[in-house]
């Protein structure tokens, strides 16, 4: 047994780790192996109309003949009996093994999960072990919410389905849903832009490389960010299933907002891009002018419409720069329309009407500003701060990459109190002033040197510039 499940594991390679454990057990000639399921993800419908198909269609490759079909739901739990008769052996002299499988899945439980028990006078063959990885990929393959919900919201389907020889329609109507559910999310990203919001979409940026090593320096802050969100987002399988064994009601506890404060430039934007691109989800930045409007409950509508398309895209990252602009303390000065418009932020934020598809990332460099029920929703605040020298230098090198190193710690030295932005745009200025030169021919050396920066530099903080 333990070869076969090694077998099994190594289909997934080292992924297998973030997927549900599969768990068996032997007593005589009784295997049983189960694995829990996620039935906000899966429909266990189909994963049963997958097994029986598995084993219908191994009749056409090998001599396992199903003899008969019982199908029965109660309480919750549906199952299949299959009574089975299996030859093994050479041709000449083939061995007939006969027995039966039981194969379920739970709908309600707090902790579903799907089965197989094989009972059997051999040990279970290849055509068990297909059964089995063919349900637990199919269980763990990411679903949409309609194809979730099709079984549950007709529970008496499984009844009167009796046999699944009709297992191609179901494959068919499946694959409606998806073309369904794919022009669903067409439209939600057409309402988006017509609202006004910005979609950055990082499979079409890939040639870019937007990782951790495009924002320099800010470790502690990308630790928090790595610990709390990013591998949240891409392992929810593992935080959910601590919860399943910490919590008496099982729920998510994946991150629904996450707060960026600082000063300007300090790399906020940035981060909420890098955390996209890495998870490969869409970010969906918010300007508030696409929100604000002068009509009477116009603004709080357009923000509801901005979240629930995003709840329809499945997946994503809401960005709001400046959220102090609509989410400052309530008080007698507060303009109507921004409460109405904090009101619904924070009642889409909460568990109520919260998804844990959409993560809400909000910026701001007036923290003490914030609402303190705003503030009280924050899964996870991360501070930016101007950087140090060694951050510095580090951003100098990577706009600079062709100084030494004692004039990048000169240049470090000379940029105190200045942002990754300022520190940015100086290197940009100085690369444009040195283009004019060469094209002036006032010099023949290819890449700007240490003065041409310290120059710039100079010349931005008297502009107020840096």
């Amino acid at each position: 047994m333990d070869s076969k499940i090694y077998q099994l594991k190594k289909q997934w390679g080292p992924q297998i780790t973030t997927y549900p454990l599969i768990k068996y057990n032997i007593r005589g000639n009784r295997y049983q192996v189960d694995f829990l399921v996620d039935q906000r993800k899966c429909d266990l419908f189909s994963l049963l109309a997958i097994a029986l198909d598995t084993f219908e269609r191994a009749k056409e490759s090998s001599d396992f003949v199903i003899k008969d079909i019982k199908t029965f739901k109660d309480q919750g739990i549906m199952t299949i009996t299959l009574q089975f008769e299996e030859a093994k052996g050479n041709p000449k002299n083939k061995l007939k093994s006969q027995g039966t499988i039981y194969i379920s899945g739970e709908m309600t439980s707090e902790r579903p999960n799907f089965k197989f028990i094989f009972e059997k006078s051999e040990e279970f063959s290849q055509v068990d072990l297909k059964a089995i990885a063919n349900v637990y990929e199919e269980a763990i393959r990411p679903q949409n919410y309609r194809q979730v919900s099709q079984f549950k919201n007709n529970e008496n389907q499984f009844a009167q389905q009796g046999n699944f020889s009709q297992n191609e329609d179901a494959v068919s109507s499946q694959e409606m849903d998806e073309k369904e559910m794919q022009e669903k999310r067409q439209e939600a990203y057409k309402k988006l832009e017509e609202l006004g919001v910005v979609i950055f979409m990082p499979q079409e940026h890939t040639d870019m490389a937007l990782d951790w090593n495009y924002l320099a320096g800010y470790e502690h802050q990308k630790r928090d960010i790595e610990d709390t969100v990013l591998l949240a987002l891409r392992h929810p399988e593992i935080f959910d299933n601590i919860t399943k064994g910490t919590r008496m009601k099982q729920e998510p506890n994946r991150p629904k907002a996450v707060l960026f404060e600082g000063p300007p430039g300090t790399g906020k934007t940035t981060s909420a891009k890098i955390i996209a691109q890495q998870v490969e989800i869409p970010l969906i930045y918010m300007p508030l002018e696409s929100i604000m409007s002068k009509y009477y409950g116009e603004s709080e509508k357009r923000f509801a419409d901005i979240w629930d398309s995003c709840k329809v895209i499945g997946r994503s990252i809401i960005f709001i720069d400046e959220i102090d602009a609509i989410a400052s303390s309530r008080n007698e000065s507060m303009h109507e329309g921004s409460k109405r418009i904090l009101s619904t932020l924070l009642r889409k934020i909460d568990s109520f009407e919260s998804s844990s598809d959409v993560l809400l990332i909000a910026a701001t460099n007036r923290k003490q500003d914030l609402d303190s029920a705003m503030l009280s929703r924050i899964d996870l605040s991360v501070k930016f701060q101007i950087p140090d020298k060694n951050s510095r230098k580090a951003i100098f090198q990577r706009y600079a990459k062709q100084l030494s190193d004692q004039e990048l710690e000169k240049l470090a030295d000379l940029s105190n109190n200045m942002s990754g932005r300022n520190i940015s745009d100086i290197c940009k200025d100085a690369e444009r002033r040195w283009a004019s030169k060469i094209i002036r021919k006032e010099t023949d050396q290819e890449l700007p040197n240490l003065e041409q920066y310290i120059d710039t530099l100079k010349n931005r903080k008297s502009q107020n510039l840096a």
